[in-house]
């Protein structure tokens, strides 16, 4: 299993982290979602099956939040 580590803009909440993980958890490949707003950090563990970071970001801003680029694997 591999990690993921996003720089996530927007979260203020523990319903926004709930958001998060709602949404990334729906992308085959992903296995857990760590989302803490106060430091604004997602973390997302995937399976063999590689969920892209790329589609982890597009998911993340269409649920209305920003990934701050330049910070990942």
């Amino acid at each position: 299993m591999d990690t993921v580590q996003l720089q996530v803009t927007g979260m203020s909440c523990s319903g926004c982290e709930q958001r998060i993980a709602k949404v990334l958890g729906r992308i085959e490949g992903v296995r857990e979602v760590t989302a803490d707003h106060s430091s604004g950090r997602v973390q997302v563990r995937i399976g063999p099956e590689l969920a892209e970071r790329a589609v982890l970001a597009e998911r993340i801003e269409a649920a209305g939040f920003e990934v701050i680029e330049g910070v990942g694997r």
